[in-house]
């Protein structure tokens, strides 16, 4: 789990990003956002936390090819948080 502090406007900017375009968990206070990097796919699940924090819990990298979806599962690292610094820029230069 990566847990990353934002100023004010921005953790707004970015919770309302969650709520209009991620998938909520079901009895869960996460959610799921789909992100690409190049040809890679991902399915990053993060957590609006107290004090305009942010936690990336996991990610699922997705590789579709012929023989189906494979999937490998990413729970911290140098990875996940660049996945989640990659969706935060995102959403505050989009907003």
């Amino acid at each position: 789990m990566i847990i990353r502090q934002f100023k004010p406007a921005q953790y707004e900017q970015l919770y309302k990003a969650l709520a209009e375009n991620a998938y909520p968990e079901p009895q869960s206070a996460s959610y799921t956002v789909s992100l690409n990097v190049g040809a890679e796919e991902y399915r990053l699940r993060l957590q609006p936390e107290s004090r305009r924090r942010v936690a990336a819990l996991q990610a699922l990298r997705i590789d579709r090819n012929e023989n189906g979806p494979r999937f490998d599962l990413i729970i911290g690292g140098n990875l996940l948080s660049a996945l989640l610094e990659l969706w935060s820029s995102q959403k505050l230069r989009t907003s």
